[in-house]
This record gives structure tokens, C-alpha cells and sequence, in this order.
């Protein structure tokens, strides 16, 4: 029987799946036990537009205090953790071994940040598209496709590598097709958690779901690294491939339709016509535009993932040739992270709400001052207790701005507004391109140093200036 949480006093935009919901749920409770007057009220009430006291699993108190992990007793969340828990611990190795291979072919800053630029420019192409498609199609089939495909592509890398025949072209080539296979994905990936857990959960479950990413972030890089220093680096691709095909398993225990939110009767219909793909992806674009708090939103969220992610790919480049070690120190600073990240988004999982925009601002300053002090440290040892640091700021960030983008989007645009939100990501890629060309002519350190630099003094105005980011509950 699927949750239909509490559905007295929720808000307009999800009612109407609730009521559908709760009145499917409690005919089939009818029909088990023979109560019909418990079926028929429901039903009523729904077609009625009204919300049914009937409370099939009632979350927490609205403003009372969250256990950190309340949204796994939703079965539905369970499935979706677990499968994208395998597929961030493959994702987690990528990171890893891919720049690795790229440093160990090219020994250039310049071919890290073409790996990121060809993985960017599919995120571009298709990410609108990716949130067009999860507003209209069902997300479990959309997720399941791309995990699919992603155990191809890694297992294709791993089939090259063992053959001897890997070369830096095809890295290049199956950082293209992973970064179209993502970008299709992420916006159903994300926006299927209001569909799974009720609004007062939902803050808990993005930030499980971010504590999930974060727990892999530990154990994937450590693991990576270890078996390139014991095995090969084709091992860490079949490894990745067995996870992606792992995480096409969870998904398949997700329900069909969603059980919180449905804003149209079938997917891709308005008003019982189907409207045209090109016509929803510019209404989307125009909503984002248009809505002055997903906007906002979005614009300091890029400000921080242009500051945060050229650290992440400069990585490998940053520990050889300014820490002087190789890939097992990386992978265990990268560990290091992951406790940090683990540490932070568990926080955020068991607040019970309210100062959201303020927190995101605070966890966003931290992670500039940790991404400061990383580039002007050149000790490994230094280094270590600084990865924490970032990993509690960018588990921070992550889980606040996901949850708020989330909490103030229309439910009918949900999906292409992640499209926009993850398409800052494939933006950034182009950034960090240009970071590796001028990490190759001033050095990593200034580079990645200053851009933390210009990110703490924009947090710090928006903090100042912008009172209504602030009182974002």
C-alpha cells in the first residue's frame, strides 16, 4: 500500500495526487476488510477538491524536530537510496580513476580540463531536454535507462583497458557519452523525490539521498585507489560497470506513477491534449526565468559550483605535482571528504527546518575558507584535516540548495527546473577547462585559490545586501 502521508493542510500543488492516491489506497483497504464507508468518503472528497481527514501515514508534526533517518521507513525512498548508492560509489571511482588515466597519458592540467569540457558540452545539449522528458514521462524508465547505459560505458573502458588499446581519445569519448547518459537523468533522478516521501519529509530525503552520495564519496575513492595500486585501473571500471548494473536492480522495486505529486492526469498532457516538446521547454525556461526565487536560486548556486567544481578535477594534477604524492593519497584525501560531506549532509537530514537560505549561505562561505586554505597549503599532511572541511561545506551547500529549489518550484515544472539547475554543472565544465589552462600558466594553487576566493566575497554580499535570500525557509 503506498504512503499518502498525511493530507490535511498540504499545499495546493499536492493535493490532488494525495487525494488520488489515498483514494486508491483506501479502496484497496476497503476491499481487504470489507469497509466500504472508509473507501467512499475519500473518493468523495477527492472529486470534491477537498482534503479527506484520513491520514493513511502521517509524517511529523509540521515545525517539529525530524530523526535524522525518517524517510527511509518510505519503502519507495528505500529503493530509490539504494539504487543511487550504487550508482554514486561507480560515479565516486570515475572521478577517481578517470583522472588518473587522463594525468598518467597526457601529463597535462590542459587534458583534465578537455575531459571536463567534453563531458560538459553533452550536459548542455541534452539536460533541457532531460527535464522535458522527466515532466512527461515516467522517471523510474528514465533512470533505469541511463543507469543502463552507464554500465555499458564502463564496461566498454574496462574491455579497452585490459586489451591494452585505451588511449586518451576514448577516454574523451566515454566522458562524452556519460555526460549525455547524466544529463538525460539527473532532472528525473532529483525531481522524483517529492513523487516518492511528503513535503515535510522531503528535506530529510534529499539530504539522505546527498548523505548517500557523500557515504559513497568515502568508500568509492578509497576503494578506486586502492585497486589501481593492487590490480588495474580496468578493475575499477568493471567495478563501476557491476554497480551501474546493481543500481538498474533497485530501481526496479519504484512505483510506476508518482504517490505525492501528479499535476496532470498522464504524462506530457495539458488540459487532455499533449503539448509540444519545444513549447515546454521554452515555458519551462520562462518559468525560471520569470519566478524571482528559483531564480535567485539558481544564480548563487552557480556562483558556488563555478568556484567549487575545478577543485575536484584539478585533483589529480594538485596532489602530484604541488602535494608530490599519487593516486592512494588521493584517494584517501578524496575519503577524507566523504566523511566530511557524510558528516554535514546527515546534519542537514536532521534539522527540522527553517533559515534554509541562511544556512546554504553559511555552509557556501565555509566551503570557500576550506577551498582557500587547500590552495595555499603545498603539505600533505596539512591537507588532510582541510578535506573535512570542504567535504561538511559541500555536503552543505548541496542538500540546502536542492532542497530549496525543490520546496519553491511548481510541481509542473519540477523537472526541467533540475534541468536547469544540473545545466550549471555542464557550465561550469567550460570553467574549469579554462582553469586547467591557466593552472598550466600561473599554477593550481592561484587558480583554484583565487576562484574560492571570489566565491566567499560574493557569499558574504549576498548575505549583506540580499535580506529576502536569507529569510528563504
Amino acid at each position: 500500500m503506498p504512503p499518502a502521508g498525511d493530507l490535511a493542510g498540504t499545499p495546493s500543488g499536492y493535493n490532488l495526487a494525495r487525494q488520488v492516491y489515498a483514494s486508491r489506497a483506501a479502496t484497496k483497504v476497503a476491499a481487504s476488510t470489507g469497509g466500504a464507508a472508509v473507501a467512499m468518503p475519500v473518493l468523495a472528497s477527492a472529486v470534491a477538491g477537498t482534503a479527506p481527514a484520513v491520514a493513511l501515514e502521517a509524517g511529523p508534526p509540521s515545525g517539529g524536530r525530524v530523526r535524522t533517518f525518517s524517510a527511509l521507513s518510505n519503502p519507495h525512498f528505500r529503493w530509490l537510496f539504494a539504487g543511487n548508492v550504487m550508482q554514486f560509489g561507480a560515479m565516486q571511482m570515475q572521478l577517481l580513476v578517470r583522472g588518473v588515466l587522463v594525468f598518467q597519458l597526457t601529463g597535462s592540467f590542459a587534458a583534465l580540463g578537455l575531459v571536463s569540457l567534453a563531458n560538459a558540452i553533452p550536459g548542455l545539449l541534452f539536460s533541457l531536454v532531460g527535464g522535458v522528458v522527466a515532466d512527461r514521462a515516467p522517471k523510474k524508465s528514465i533512470i533505469q535507462t541511463s543507469q543502463f547505459l552507464s554500465g555499458l560505458n564502463a564496461a566498454a573502458v574496462a574491455a579497452l583497458a585490459f586489451s591494452g588499446l585505451l588511449t586518451f581519445h576514448y577516454l574523451l569519448a566515454a566522458a562524452v557519452v556519460q555526460g549525455a547518459t547524466n544529463a538525460m537523468m539527473q532532472p528525473a533522478r532529483q525531481s522524483i523525490i517529492p513523487d516518492l516521501v511528503p513535503r515535510d519529509r522531503l528535506m530529510n530525503a534529499i539530504a539522505l539521498n546527498t548523505s548517500g552520495q557523500n557515504m559513497m564519496q568515502l568508500i568509492g575513492p578509497a576503494a578506486g585507489g586502492a585497486l589501481i595500486a593492487f590490480l588495474s585501473p580496468g578493475a575499477v571500471y568493471v567495478v563501476m560497470g557491476t554497480l551501474y548494473f546493481l543500481a538498474v536492480a533497485f530501481t526496479f522495486r519504484l512505483p510506476k506513477e508518482p504517490v505525492y505529486t501528479m499535476t496532470t492526469p498522464f504524462p506530457g498532457m495539458r488540459g487532455g491534449r499533449r503539448s509540444g516538446g519545444v513549447r515546454d521547454l521554452v515555458a519551462g525556461l520562462r518559468y525560471v526565468a520569470q519566478d524571482r526565487t528559483v531564480r535567485m536560486l539558481i544564480m548563487v548556486n552557480f556562483v558556488i559550483v563555478l568556484a567549487a567544481m575545478p577543485y575536484t578535477m584539478m585533483l589529480p594534477g594538485f596532489v602530484r605535482e604541488v602535494l608530490d604524492k599519487g593516486p592512494a593519497e588521493q584517494g584517501l584525501m578524496m575519503s577524507l571528504a566523504g566523511v566530511g560531506a557524510l558528516t554535514g549532509s546527515l546534519l542537514v537530514a536532521s534539522l527540522s527546518g527553517g533559515n534554509r537560505g541562511r544556512l546554504l549561505l553559511i555552509f557556501a562561505a565555509l566551503l570557500g575558507v576550506a577551498l582557500i586554505m587547500f590552495a595555499a597549503s603545498s603539505n600533505y599532511y596539512l591537507t588532510l584535516p582541510i578535506m573535512l572541511l570542504i567535504g561538511v561545506g559541500q555536503a552543505g551547500r548541496m542538500s540546502m540548495g536542492q532542497v530549496l529549489i525543490q520546496t519553491y518550484s511548481a510541481d509542473e515544472y519540477r523537472g526541467r527546473v533540475m534541468a536547469v539547475w544540473f545545466m550549471q554543472f555542464s557550465l561550469v565544465q567550460f570553467g574549469t577547462f579554462a582553469v586547467g589552462i591557466v593552472s598550466e600558466l600561473i599554477g593550481p594553487q592561484l587558480a583554484i585559490g583565487g576562484l574560492a576566493a571570489i566565491m566567499l566575497v560574493t557569499m558574504l554580499s549576498v548575505a549583506a545586501f540580499v535580506p529576502s535570500f536569507r529569510r528563504l525557509d
